[in-house]
């Protein structure tokens, strides 16, 4: 994306058009441009020039192309280029030297001759034991026009051109009310509808065929970011970056409305563009356009905003800490359909073959929430009417307590839950936890399920619910209606009483801990259940102080 004041357009009969590079690599004079800024840079990393140098041999071009076209590519090659200090090793900062100089200056007064300057910087020098012409290249040093160009990522005109188009293409879009697009292809819009969501743009989605039977074809409608009556930096920014994973698909298509400052006032201009008008000149280049530019490359990929992932993560610190083999979270799911239209909620709850949706309500303003909430009704009456694809779908809804929105507030009170500034992981659980008791009923009352632990003198809960996907309460209890009086539960573990009977008589005469754990070992039990085990079997363990060898079990 460039500045605004770079934007270089073309208006004919109400419709605006991005003035693109031309595709005639090799032999046009964009082609011509773009190679001689890339020389320019290429010889500025090799010499070590600073940068008002470089600029004075832009302004050179300037006079000669197209000032804009100069300005953009330029601004491109500075992304890949890294400016630094020359002499950045140096004893002294500059700002130190020019603190001491001004500091001298105020001394003796204002230097109102050559002389008296270079009397003042020859003091300074022998201070700090440096030369005089040190001093004078350090006192600057630090100013924009005086770095050096200290690393430059080289590329091809023919990249930087199409680098060019789309960042021109991006641009443009900053200055939209409004915007459509058509993607082709079921892989395709899902990727580019993973993107709207994830950069928190407002959208409405429905399929579009124009031969009447092509399903295939998604419309999705933006809201542009004029149409907010504030953020609409950050949301414009937001629009920009999802252009090239649209443009970077085979077969899309663009349009919108641009708003314009002209002599007359303000005006409204529409744009249309298509893979089939740009497939020369236009296509996504962006993970080769940015090497250096960490501002640029920093994008978040996985969350849109820090509430959602602080949201994530405090999911995650729950059930690290209390559940490793719970509920997990995924972000952007495969959409919903609600009554024709797709919709990605923010997170996707799994286990044992249960879904539970999370969506998170974001930019807004007023229609558009309107619109979200009217799609999650449609849902909600849907799983009510069971006679939809969307039949038991199960669906949160976190909704900012400030947002004001009546049709919300039609929604099932058990289904909606308001935050203000983090979304509360608590009715998350509480919800999941319903569902893991519902779980748990229905597998213990499933007479199909036959656990096969038959024969065995050592099983771990753990492991048996993960192999038949079930919740461990409910392994436990299928395990002892189907092995009555066999088993006792030591730990994460049940054991047989046969072999917890061997273990006791085992330890017949033992009075060290260590030597009854060296006991339960040879036998195979595992470390977590050893004292446990003990208590089961009627022994306590007397510790003297924090060393197990000086512990002892007697017999309770």
């Amino acid at each position: 994306m460039l500045s605004s004041e770079l934007l270089r357009t073309r208006i004919s009969r109400g419709k605006i058009m991005p003035l693109f590079c031309t595709a005639d690599f090799g032999n046009g004079t964009d082609y011509e441009l773009a190679n001689k800024l890339i020389v320019l840079f290429t010889n500025a990393h090799k010499d070590r020039q600073c940068k008002g140098d470089l600029l004075q041999k832009i302004g050179l071009l300037e006079s000669e192309y197209d000032y804009k076209l100069v300005r953009g590519f330029f601004a491109l090659l500075e992304r890949r280029s890294v400016f630094g200090r020359l002499n950045s090793s140096s004893i002294a900062t500059p700002m130190f030297i020019r603190q001491k100089l001004f500091e001298e200056s105020s001394k003796q007064g204002l230097a109102l001759s050559d002389s008296q300057r270079q009397d003042i910087i020859q003091q300074i020098a022998n201070q700090m034991h440096i030369s005089p012409d040190d001093v004078e290249t350090i006192m600057w040093s630090d100013k924009d026009e005086n770095l050096v160009l200290t690393q430059f990522d080289i590329i091809s005109p023919k990249d930087l051109i199409l680098w060019y188009n789309l960042s021109l293409f991006q641009t443009l879009l900053f200055k939209c009310t409004r915007l459509e697009f058509y993607v082709k292809g079921g892989l395709y819009w899902k990727q580019v509808l993973r993107n709207v969501k994830r950069y928190g743009l407002m959208y409405n989605l429905e399929y579009d065929s124009e031969d009447g039977n092509d399903v295939d074809s998604i419309k999705c409608v933006l809201e542009g970011p004029l149409s907010l009556f504030k953020m609409t930096d950050r949301y414009g920014i937001s629009m920009a970056k999802l252009l090239p994973s649209i443009v970077g698909t085979p077969t899309w298509k663009i349009n919108g409305s641009i708003v314009k400052r002209t002599d007359d006032g303000q005006k409204i201009y529409s744009f249309e563009l298509s893979n089939d008008n740009t497939k020369e000149f236009l296509r996504s280049t962006i993970d080769t356009a940015y090497q250096n530019n960490d501002d640029a490359r920093n994008d978040d990929y996985v969350y849109d905003s820090s509430t959602e992932a602080a949201f994530a993560k405090r999911f995650h610190q729950h059930f690290d800490q209390h559940d490793k083999f719970g509920w997990k979270i995924s972000r952007e799911p495969d959409p919903l359909i609600a009554d024709g239209k797709a919709m990605i909620p923010d997170f996707l709850f799994e286990r044992f073959g249960r879904k539970v949706y999370l969506e998170i309500v974001g930019f807004w303003t007023k229609e558009y929430l309107e619109r979200k909430a009217a799609k999650l009704q449609v849902i909600f009456d849907d799983n009510h009417k069971k006679n939809t694809n969307n039949k038991n779908i199960d669906l949160l809804v976190a909704v900012n307590s400030e947002l004001a929105c009546s049709q919300i507030e039609t929604i099932s009170k058990d289904r909606v839950f308001t935050f203000k500034k983090d979304v509360s992981i608590k009715p998350i659980l509480e919800h999941l936890k319903k569902i893991d008791a519902e779980i748990t009923r229905e597998k213990i009352d499933d007479t199909q399920i036959k656990l096969d632990v038959n024969n065995l003198d050592l099983i771990s809960i753990t492991k048996i619910a993960q192999e038949y996907a079930i919740p461990e309460t409910a392994a436990l209890k299928i395990i002892h209606t189907d092995f009555p009086d066999v088993y006792v539960e030591i730990g994460s573990y049940l054991i047989s009483k046969e072999k917890t009977n061997i273990v006791n008589i085992s330890l017949d005469g033992i009075s060290k801990f260590v030597q009854a754990c060296t006991v339960m070992k040879s036998h195979n039990i595992p470390d977590s259940c050893h004292a446990d085990l003990l208590s089961k079997l009627g022994y306590d363990v007397v510790w003297v102080d924090l060393d197990p060898n000086n512990a002892t079990i007697i017999k309770k």
